[in-house]
């Protein structure tokens, strides 16, 4: 397959597909590209400030709480978890019905003695 780049930094960013059909890694690709510009609001006290996902850690459920932990702090997400799951790019991993982590940050994974 061929592949173009074509720079000019006064045009926007934007990605064209000519294909004969498309195939699931074709599709799985053009999600990961229209993912990689989004972002997440995180809430913190009376703020609300855009959460890059390179500077997400991990997501969590606490309480009735949608907690984000990032390099810089600790946020309120509105949405639920299973909603984050399907915004978030691949290099975030569901591990449990209440937590999702970013693989970039994985330094080592502990079983409990509960499994998790």
């Amino acid at each position: 397959m061929k592949v173009n780049f074509f720079i000019d930094d006064d045009q926007p960013e934007h990605v064209d597909f000519h294909v004969k059909k498309i195939t699931p890694e074709m599709q799985s690709m053009a999600d990961d590209l229209q993912k990689s510009d989004s972002l997440l609001w995180g809430y913190q006290d009376k703020t609300v400030k855009p959460l890059q996902f390179e500077e997400i850690i991990r997501i969590r459920t606490e309480a009735s709480d949608v907690q984000v932990q990032t390099v810089s702090g600790t946020y309120k997400a509105k949405q639920r978890i299973y909603q984050l799951v399907e915004l978030l790019p691949k290099k975030f991993i569901q591990i449990s019905s209440g937590e999702i982590v970013n693989f970039e940050f994985i330094d080592h994974l502990e079983l409990g003695g509960n499994g998790r």
